[in-house]
């Protein structure tokens, strides 16, 4: 219990280490990221009074703000439908096999997604069908995340012997182990969208953590005795 306890704290100091070494690096213009920098966002030569003080500690915000950003996502969904995210995340928590179905699931969905924005190229009466979907598999990709983070902290936790507190110690933990690795050059990108993938699969397999599955059960014609 006590290694436990030690590697919880120490998995969370490394990876806070890890963003603000990122962050460093961004900040030096050793690593470039594929979205444009917060100089370019917030237009630092617009001569604005405020514009260069944020402008250099631009790389340590985004990175932090991502953080904090996702942890209050998170927050905001407990609150909101904090049943139906327990059981969303004892499913993507049931093991390898269940991340492993979620991720085929999610990559299946993208690659529906890009066949009907193919297809809806050649009809303009389904021009803005992809948007909708697209926008349907974002939020399930950012659904699906908040559970997978809140099962791997809570998971931590559980073995620290620290699960008896609130909540949202679990979901602070897990958003920020699962957060530093998206800030590695190179592989970031590559993370998000495995994150994406199986949080999309989960939150859409299960009907975001509804208690039934999916069944066409409620179609089926029953013969009349």
């Amino acid at each position: 219990m006590t290694r436990w306890k030690a590697g919880v704290v120490a998995s969370c100091l490394a990876a806070l280490a890890v963003i603000l070494v990122t962050a460093y690096l961004e900040a030096e213009g050793i690593v470039r990221w594929p979205w444009p920098p917060l100089r370019r966002q917030i237009g630092a030569g617009a001569g604005h009074l405020f514009v260069a003080p944020v402008v250099a500690v631009g790389p340590y915000l985004q990175a932090f703000a991502g953080m904090l950003l996702q942890f209050v996502i998170g927050l905001m969904l407990l609150y909101a439908a904090p049943e139906r995210m327990r059981r969303l995340t004892d499913s993507v928590t049931g093991g390898w096999g269940a991340v492993l179905r979620y991720l085929l699931t999610g990559a299946l969905l993208a690659a529906g997604l890009g066949a009907v924005s193919l297809l809806s190229a050649f009809y303009v009466h389904t021009a803005l069908l992809p948007f909708v979907l697209g926008s349907v598999v974002f939020l399930a990709a950012l659904v699906g995340a908040v559970a997978l983070a809140f099962g791997l902290g809570r998971e931590l936790l559980r073995r620290a012997a620290w699960a008896e507190g609130s909540p949202l110690w679990s979901l602070l933990v897990g958003t920020t182990l699962l957060y530093a690795p998206t800030r590695l050059p190179v592989v970031g990108p590559g993370v998000m969208l495995l994150l994406g993938l199986v949080g999309a699969g989960a939150a859409l397999a299960t009907r975001f953590g509804g208690r039934r599955s999916w069944t066409l059960e409620p179609l089926r014609e029953v013969r009349q005795p």
